[in-house]
This record gives C-alpha cells, sequence and structure tokens, in this order.
C-alpha cells in the first residue's frame, strides 16, 4: 500500500515547494504516476470516448509533479532551480534523475529537519 499512500500524499502536498521528501516518497509517487498515465493512455489509443483523458491527466499532476521533484532535490542539500535543468529534453535530464537516485542528507539541511525512515 505504500504506492498509493505515497501518490495521495504526493498531492496533497501539491503547492508545497518548501521542505524535504524522501527517495522512496519520490519513486513511489513516480512509479504510481507512471502507471496511471500508462492506463489513462492506453484506454485514450483504444478508441474509447476518453481519448485526450491522458492530456487531461498529464496537467492535473503538472504541478504535484514539479513540487515533489523541488522537494526530492532539497533532501540531498540541492536548490529546486536544478529542475529546469530536468524539464528541457536534453543530456542534462540524466543529471536529475541521477540526483533523483541518490540518497538524501541523514542531517538536518537548510531545507528542513531530517526525514523519518
Amino acid at each position: 500500500m505504500r504506492l498509493v499512500e505515497n501518490y495521495i500524499g504526493g498531492l496533497l502536498k501539491y503547492a508545497h515547494f518548501h521542505g524535504r521528501a524522501s527517495r522512496s516518497e519520490y519513486w513511489w509517487f513516480a512509479a504510481a504516476n507512471l502507471l496511471l498515465g500508462a492506463i489513462f493512455w492506453i484506454l485514450g489509443n483504444l478508441g474509447s470516448p476518453l481519448g485526450s483523458l491522458s492530456i487531461l491527466y498529464a496537467i492535473a499532476v503538472l504541478v504535484p509533479n514539479l513540487s515533489i521533484t523541488v522537494r526530492r532535490l532539497h533532501d540531498i542539500g540541492r536548490s529546486g532551480w536544478w529542475l529546469p535543468l530536468g524539464i528541457v529534453p536534453t543530456p542534462l535530464v540524466f543529471l536529475i534523475i541521477f540526483f533523483m537516485c541518490q540518497k538524501g542528507q541523514i542531517e538536518a539541511n537548510r531545507y528542513g529537519p531530517t526525514l523519518e525512515k
């Protein structure tokens, strides 16, 4: 149930660009987001009347996606201003993915206290 908990938690903190997000919180949210996006895309390609549902879903989760990514960057001690490097489709996207995979700082940093594991 961690998938559902972290997905709903990410949606509830949709506009919180401060604080920190753990590596597992980020990746569970990303997995649920990818799964739902794929389901909506498949439904749209099957000729259902909900053809543009995947686009609507992508727009609906844009801000929660950005906020959890910024909080994840904060967890590793980086500014959220690194995020624009990952939005533009360049090789720098791999740098952002590398950052998302790093272990968070154990001690409190300027973005918030230590996260409970």
